[in-house]
Order: C-alpha cells, then sequence, then structure tokens
C-alpha cells in the first residue's frame, strides 16, 4: 500500500495564475496555470512529480489546465469550497487505489450566509436579502459565494476517466461531513472553520483528515474502504465564539510531518477587533486521532500561517507582517519565541517544501520569500528574501495570501536516492547522457525490504537497495524511478523518487579552419572559433543549443580544464589542432571534437616608390598615392600603413591623396591586391627628398672704411660640392657659385640640386660696420681706486671688445676697466668683425694718503702722483683751521712740511687741487716725522 509519495508535491499552483516546480532544481516558475486565488488552493502530482490536477475548492484544472467537467462552479457542477478560505480544498490519495483520490473542501463560513439560514444569502443581521456581501458591491453571488455556508464536504476524483485526465465521480461529489452539533440552531449556520489538515495514521494504511470548529478538532479517518464520515472529535480549547465568525474562522491548520503534533492559527477572537488571534500547539494521537495538551504560543496577534520544520522540532507562524518562530524540544517553549518583523507583508501561508525548505508569499508581489535550513534555530533559519539566495521569482504573476497544503506525511516519508544530501534537501532530478550510467541507492539504517518501480511499473526481482539505470538508446521517453523502502521495524513505507532526463549526445562532425596569416612579425594569424561552431553541428540542431569551450588537448576537453579564453580571437603562430567540447545547455551532456587550424601566406609584390622634396624644411611631406604605376593602381584594393594592417585589411588609409609621411624624410606604407589566396603584399617607399643643404640666413660684415673695396658672398654648399648645384642671385641677375658686393643689405641665392631638382633660397645678410669713435671718462686722484670707461659713440656700428696698453689684448667686452693704480695708460678699441682698432692714451692722477718730511728720500714731499704733463693744476696746503700753509703748481716738486722755515706738527692737513679741467679736488692726508 503507497499512501505518499514525495513527488505528489512537486507542482503548486496559488495566488494570480502563479506556480511553482520541484522537479528543477532549484525550483522554479510555472506559468501555465488558470488558478486565480486570493487563499485557498490545492494541487497534486503522481508519486514520479507529474501534475495531476489542482483545484481553488469550487472549480478542478486537469493536467492539460482544462476544467474538469464535473468541477465547474461557473458551469454548475462546481464544488463547495472557496477560494476565499483559508483551506478551501485539500487533495489526498486513496489509501490503496493509485488512481483514486480525494478533494476535501471547506467552505468560508460568512456571517451574511449565515443570516439567510436556511436561505440563500447574502442577508443582513434580520435576515433581510442583500444584493451583495458587506465587503462591497464588487463581492455579489456567484462570483464572490453561492449564498450558502456549506461547511466540510469531499468528492472523488477517478483519474481514470476522460483517457487519463480524470474527472469527479458524479454520485461521489460534495458529499457532506458533519463537523457541527446539529442541534444546535446557531452552530448548523456556519458549519465549520477554514482549517484542513492531513497526516497518515500511525498505522502506515490508513489517512487522518483533520478540520476544526469552535472549540472541537474532528479526524476523519481514510482507509481501503474510503472516507469514515464518523469523525473522532476532542473538544478543547480555545473556544472560538460564532460572533467572530468569519474572521475567527480563518487561519491555517498544520500537522507536524511526524505526525504527533498540531498547529493552529486562529485570525481573530474578537470579529471587530484585529489584534485579537492567537497560536496554539497540541499535542496529536496518530493512533486514535485525538487532540491533547493545548499550549498557547502567542496571543493578541492577527495570526494566520502556520508550519512545522521537516524534523517536527520547530514551528512557525506568520503574524501581521511578521515571522515567529519556537523551539519544540523544550520545556518553556513560549521563551524561545524568535521574531523577524516585516517580512511578509502581512499574515501569509508558510508552507512545507519537497525540498526540505519553507516558503511563503511576499504578498502581492511576484516572490516567494523561503527559510533555507528550517530545522535551525533563530537566525540560522536562513531567511531568504533574494533570488540568488533562494527566493523565487514567479514571472509576471502574483503570490497572494495563500499555497497548496499537502498530506504532512510526505514531507517526512522522502527519502533520497540519487545522492546522499543534507536531511531537508532531496535530489529527485538527474540527467543522463548516450552510454551513460548511474546507480540509485538507498540503505535504511535498520534491517527492511526495498522494491523498485521504473514509470509506476513494478521492476520484478530488483529488490535490492540499489539500482544500476542504463541509458534507453530509444530515447522514446523519460524514465521515472521509485523506491519503496518497508523498514521490518512496523515504520511506514518510505518512498524516494528520481526522475531521468534522458539525453542524447551531440553529434559532431571534425572540421578545418584556414586563416591568413596577419602578423609579420611571428607568423600569426587569428581565428575566430566561435564563426565555425555551425560547421562542427551535422544533427541540423542550433548553435543557439550549446555552449563551446576549446581546448588545447583532447584531456583538458574532456575534464573540462584550462579553457581556451580567447575563443573569439584565437592567435595560432603555427598549424595545429584544438579540441572543441560542445555541450548541449539544457542536457549537459557533451561531445569532443577536432578543429584543425591552418596558416597560409601571402604573396609579395612589387616595390615602388614616390619622391617629394623636403619644401617645409622638416622630413615631411604630403604624398599622391595614386601615382603610382597605373598598371598597379587598379588592381590595387587598398593602402596601409602597416604590413600587419595589410594583412588584417585594418585601418586602411582613407585620403589616398594627401598622406603625410609619419617618419620623417624615409617611410613606406603597403598596397594590398586581393586574390583567391591571401592577397598579394608590396612595398611603397615614400621619400622626402632632402633641399640643398643650406643653413638659415648667412651673415657677412662689410667695413665702411674699406669702401668701394668688395667682399665675396657665397652659399652654405661646400666648395668641393659646388659643382653638384645650380644658383641664381636674383639681386644681381648671376648665375656663379659666389659673388662680389661692397654695398649693406640682404641678398638672395636659389641652390637647386642638379639630381633631384630640389631647390631652397638661401638669404645672405651683409651688415656694416666701422671702427670706433668714442670718448673716456676717468675716476682718479686716488692711490688705487682709479677706473677708465670707454664710452662708444653712437655713430659707431660695429660690436666691439677693449684693452690696455696692447693692441694684442687681452681683450674683453666690457668698456669699464677698474681698480687702476695712478699712470698714464694706452686704451685700445677693436672692431669684432675685424674692421680694425683704435687707441687713445689716458693718465690717471694719484693723491699722497700721507708723507715723512725726515730727509731719507723716501716720501719727504707731499705732491701729486703721476700727473700728466699736459695738465695744469694749482695746490693749495690748509691746516685744520683753514690757515693757508703752502702753495704750488704742477711743476713743483711739493710741500716739504714747513710753513716759513719751521716743521709743522704730526697731524693731518687738507688739500685743495684746481685743475684746468675744471674740477677742484679736496681732501686730507697725514703728516708723520
Amino acid at each position: 500500500m503507497q499512501l505518499t509519495a514525495q513527488g505528489e508535491a512537486n507542482n503548486w499552483y496559488f495566488g494570480e495564475f502563479a506556480g511553482i516546480t520541484f522537479n528543477t532544481n532549484p525550483p522554479s516558475s510555472l506559468s501555465d496555470g488558470q488558478l486565480s486565488t486570493l487563499e485557498g488552493c490545492s494541487s497534486i502530482s503522481d508519486t514520479s512529480g507529474n501534475l495531476l490536477f489542482y483545484t481553488d475548492g469550487r472549480t478542478v484544472w486537469d493536467k492539460e489546465h482544462n476544467i474538469m467537467p464535473n468541477a465547474d462552479y461557473f458551469g454548475g457542477t462546481g464544488l463547495m469550497g472557496d477560494p476565499s478560505s483559508t483551506s478551501s480544498g485539500l487533495i489526498v490519495p486513496h489509501p490503496s487505489e493509485p488512481n483514486l483520490y480525494y478533494i476535501f473542501t471547506v467552505d468560508e463560513p460568512h456571517q451574511d450566509n449565515a443570516n439567510a439560514y436556511p436561505n440563500q444569502g447574502p442577508a443582513d443581521q434580520f435576515g433581510n436579502p442583500l444584493p451583495y456581501y458587506d465587503e462591497g458591491p464588487d463581492y455579489a453571488i456567484p462570483q464572490e459565494d453561492d449564498g450558502f455556508n456549506n461547511g466540510f464536504n469531499y468528492s472523488l476524483v477517478d483519474m481514470n476517466l476522460r483517457n487519463g485526465l480524470g474527472n469527479i465521480v458524479e454520485d461521489q461529489q460534495n458529499i457532506h461531513l458533519v463537523t457541527y452539533d446539529e442541534d444546535d440552531p446557531e452552530e448548523i449556520k456556519y458549519k465549520c472553520a477554514e482549517k484542513i489538515t492531513a497526516v497518515v495514521n500511525d498505522n502506515c494504511n490508513s489517512i487522518w483528515v483533520i478540520t476544526h470548529f469552535v472549540n472541537r478538532f474532528y479526524a476523519f479517518s481514510i482507509d481501503e474502504n474510503g472516507v469514515d464520515p464518523n469523525p473522532v472529535v476532542t473538544e478543547i480549547g480555545p473556544t472560538i465564539p460564532l460572533d467572530s465568525y468569519r474572521r475567527g474562522a480563518l487561519g491555517y491548520l498544520k500537522a507536524s510531518p511526524e505526525g504527533n503534533k498540531l498547529l493552529t492559527a486562529n485570525l481573530q477572537d474578537k470579529y471587530s477587533s484585529l489584534n485579537t488571534g492567537n497560536v496554539y500547539l497540541y499535542d496529536f494521537n496518530n493512533a486514535t486521532g485525538e487532540v491533547e495538551n493545548p499550549i498557547l504560543l502567542k496571543e493578541n496577534i492577527l495570526a494566520y500561517g502556520v508550519e512545522f520544520s521537516p524534523n517536527s522540532k520547530v514551528a512557525y507562524a506568520t503574524s501581521s507582517a511578521d515571522l515567529v518562530q519556537w523551539n519544540l524540544e523544550v520545556e518553556d517553549i513560549q521563551s524561545t519565541e524568535y521574531t523577524i518583523e516585516n517580512v511578509t507583508g502581512m499574515g501569509v501561508a508558510i508552507q512545507l517544501a519537497p525540498d526540505g525548505k519553507i516558503y511563503f508569499p511576499q504578498q502581492q508581489t511576484q516572490m516567494l520569500n523561503v527559510i533555507n535550513f528550517p530545522n535551525n534555530l533563530g537566525e540560522n533559519m536562513g531567511l531568504s528574501t533574494s533570488i540568488e539566495n533562494g527566493a523565487i521569482y514567479l514571472e509576471g504573476n502574483s503570490a497572494m495570501v495563500g499555497l497548496p497544503p499537502f498530506i504532512q506525511s510526505i514531507f517526512t516519508s522522502r527519502i533520497g536516492i540519487i545522492e546522499e544530501t543534507e536531511d531537508t534537501q532531496i535530489e529527485t532530478q538527474i540527467r543522463l547522457c548516450e552510454d551513460e550510467t548511474f546507480i540509485l541507492s538507498y540503505e535504511h539504517e535498520t534491517p527492511a525490504t526495498y522494491q523498485w518501480y521504473e514509470n509506476g511499473e513494478l521492476l520484478d526481482g530488483e529488490n535490492s537497495s540499489s539500482l544500476e539505470i542504463p541509458f534507453n538508446t530509444d530515447f522514446t521517453e523519460n524514465l521515472n524511478y521509485t523506491l519503496d523502502v518497508f523498514p521490518e521495524n512496523g515504520d511506514c513505507k518510505l518512498s524516494g523518487i528520481a526522475n531521468i532526463d534522458l539525453n542524447a549526445l551531440p553529434k559532431l562532425q571534425n572540421t578545418t579552419i584556414s586563416e591568413c596569416i596577419n602578423n609579420i612579425n611571428d607568423f600569426s594569424s587569428e581565428f575566430n572559433l566561435t564563426e565555425n561552431e555551425a560547421n562542427m553541428i551535422n544533427d541540423g540542431t542550433s548553435v543557439q543549443d550549446y555552449n563551446f569551450s576549446y581546448f588545447f588537448s583532447e584531456e583538458e576537453a574532456e575534464n573540462n580544464e584550462n579553457p581556451i579564453p580567447n575563443e573569439n580571437n584565437l592567435t595560432a603562430t603555427t598549424d595545429q589542432v584544438i579540441y572543441a567540447r560542445v555541450e548541449n545547455i539544457e542536457s549537459a551532456c557533451y561531445s569532443i571534437t577536432e578543429i584543425e587550424l591552418q596558416i597560409s601566406d601571402y604573396q609579395t609584390g612589387a616595390s615602388l616608390s614616390l619622391i617629394r622634396c623636403d619644401d617645409e624644411l622638416n622630413g615631411i611631406q604630403d604624398f599622391d598615392l595614386t601615382e603610382i604605376d597605373a598598371s598597379f593602381l587598379n588592381q590595387i584594393s587598398g593602402f596601409y600603413t602597416s604590413i600587419n594592417n595589410a594583412l588584417t585589411q585594418t585601418n586602411q588609409i582613407a585620403n589616398l591623396e594627401s598622406f603625410p609621411n609619419t617618419q620623417t624624410y624615409v617611410d613606406e606604407v603597403f598596397y594590398r591586391i586581393d586574390n583567391d589566396n591571401c592577397g598579394t603584399i608590396g612595398k611603397v617607399e615614400l621619400i622626402v627628398q632632402n633641399l640643398p643643404m643650406l643653413s638659415n640666413t648667412l651673415n657677412y660684415m662689410y667695413c665702411l672704411n674699406n669702401y668701394p673695396e668688395t667682399i665675396r658672398i657665397q652659399p652654405s654648399i661646400p666648395e668641393n660640392e659646388d659643382d653638384l648645384y645650380e644658383y641664381f642671385w636674383p639681386n644681381t641677375n648671376q648665375t656663379t657659385y659666389s659673388i662680389n658686393i661692397n654695398e649693406v643689405g640682404t641678398y638672395q641665392v636659389l641652390v637647386t640640386e642638379i639630381e633631384t631638382g630640389c631647390e631652397a633660397i638661401q638669404e645672405i645678410e651683409v651688415t656694416a660696420t666701422n671702427l670706433a669713435t668714442f670718448s673716456l671718462i676717468t675716476q682718479d686722484a686716488t692711490r688705487f681706486d682709479n677706473y677708465i670707461q670707454v664710452i662708444i659713440d653712437d655713430n659707431s656700428l660695429g660690436d666691439y671688445e677693449f684693452a690696455l696698453d696692447s693692441p694684442h689684448g687681452p681683450y674683453q667686452d666690457s668698456p669699464l676697466f677698474e681698480n687702476l693704480t695712478p699712470g698714464f695708460y694706452t686704451v685700445f678699441v677693436r672692431d669684432k668683425n675685424g674692421c680694425g682698432v683704435v687707441k687713445r692714451e689716458v693718465a690717471l692722477l694719484g693723491i699722497m694718503q700721507f708723507f715723512t718730511p725726515n730727509n731719507d728720500g723716501i716720501n719727504d714731499y707731499w705732491k701729486i702722483i703721476r700727473l700728466d704733463k699736459n695738465i695744469i693744476a694749482d695746490i693749495y696746503i690748509f691746516d685744520r683751521f683753514g690757515k693757508l700753509l703752502f702753495q704750488f703748481d704742477e711743476a713743483n716738486q711739493g710741500w716739504d712740511g714747513n710753513y716759513h722755515g719751521k716743521p709743522m706738527l704730526n697731524n693731518d692737513y687738507w688739500y685743495a687741487i684746481h685743475l684746468d679741467d675744471g674740477r677742484i679736488l679736496r681732501g686730507n692726508f697725514t703728516l708723520k716725522r
């Protein structure tokens, strides 16, 4: 008997046309669903994970997303659930008939319907009919509700009907189950709350379907005989009063995967007060169906969703926008409360999934958030709202409030048969490629018996813990394998599934790529491997179906190691073979093929040349490339600045008629002639011919003192090369190498190179010069600090230098001679341009600072030293009181220190020297005896 298997929960449909499948890893979005619901929904798949049908509690859609004929709400054949009921529907497989499924539905117990009982609602509190429900004009019959509180019902689906698409069995539709006190006139108006859950009985052969109303749990048993209409009823608190319905009826009920606990969320305890709800934990006796030991986990909240962790040791609930967690393994469970605020948008469903994670909607968005490690406590639960960390994007469809519930035992009876994984992470999908085998296995920790199924059919003789899968070369269908494990200790059966996706290897052929050399330096060429991809595939498929990678060795290709990084621009310097690994994107199956890379050389064309004169005197000229030989020009496809550009036909020269060379004087460009091979490439040498080697300007000096004598001028062409050029002097119309002139001014000569015809004009500047005329300024009458300064007259045209006492120098550029002792000097002024030298004599006076009239023959007289014989002077001697002591002229030998024949005392005395040039020199000196 196969009650549960993990594939049954693999496809979810919910919200506004949203869906996800766990047949992929990670789970992926589905967009083919037809269901639009705020809350209630349910879906079921076969044990292999193939969708069977889904429902909103009123209408049922088959696996092809068409409405089952006997379950069309708007067609008059609908079920008695309600999309606005928390758990409008729950699908439960028949315990012993694999093609039969029960859909348990619970209606929304609306107060406006209760007001109208037993008539059709809506009605006000006095029983007066209303045109629409109290939510507003958009909430009317039949879109919102059928007008009745239908309570708890079930319908039977037979998947053998409609050629395997299934349908509701006609006499097994909307069978009512009593979940209220039939003698209570108020309870019969509402009938049930919006809660359903299911779990396998501990006998492993039957299923408990559990619901709730007011203060009672109803546990209905389903066994091989079908649904027992007589439930196990447990009256237990809290009491959700009828006057709080329908708000108090909202909220999920969940059994733990191990079947020993129940969690319930009651949205509100008072109809008009939002934060009056609660979350309760109960013990559930899986053998008797009784509920015991209520524990209030949280109160005064807006409670809605509840769920257990896969190991049944952690509880979760949604309260308004918050997510709350409790540790169920401690005595004081309430003290372990851990809250993450503002993650749900408001109270929403939270649902355990086949991958061992818990998902919940981000309400009215396109996202399902995820708890990646729900067995862990606190922040280690791994809550994520990002796609990168496991949240699911619904691709344009919206999550609302509800998610589909399942028999909770599914999530504890599942095992992994593909590979060992974490306890909550079970892989169910595997891809196999052509000629590939795989071993499925599971080893139970206690003695057990094993049974394998292929596509639902029993495999005779396969009763070990492992199964080797060969590849199906016919590719007629994918395969599904199921393993049932029956522990000998009496534990319930465990099931594992493996969906095998069978895939052929890519069909390839070896190819050759020939490219021309494009780098002359290393004889290399560039290969675009991507452009060859279509040539490798020979089965008619598209390159878009494959990933291509390239390797230098076949071993690296097999191991997928060290791929060639530049597949769009691979440079090769020799002919070689590389290997392509071609992998089907969808299946990941790959094949390897060889690619031969061949490099071809170009032909060498004739060398050409163009010559230009260096008119700008900088080695750069504009060349007209179209002036080359016409027989070549007509064949040329383009000119290029480098041979590599010509090889690759890149950076072609655009302006052929005005191309400047970039290398001075000698440059080259390359032409290309296209042909069937790699083309012909030749060189055009660009020569910038030097003009006659002339300096910019020549300067000559003409001495005016020599007029009318002439001087010879010539260009800056060496005399031993003068016969290589022709000359023309525009000033004189002469054609000689040199000319004679005796006039200052600017002369020009046109010099033409006879061999090349290149010509240049040189200017020759003839500047006047002459002998200097000058005057002298002297500073004298001191013993040492005397100087002579030469003042050149304005009519002197030359550039002059100066010397003292010798016409041979040394000469100096400064006209000032300093620190001279008294005496006679000759000043020489020389024209630097060779016009001549002019001289003049000058004397410097010297005044004695002291004298010693002691008749020793040394300084016995005070006098003027080296007085020029041409200078006339009157000299006066005074004492310190201004008394004249002595007077003499330049011819006198000086003062002997006596006054009227008497010696004067040692002291300072003053002089006044009157020169005939008008100067008066004054000062003092010392008499020492």
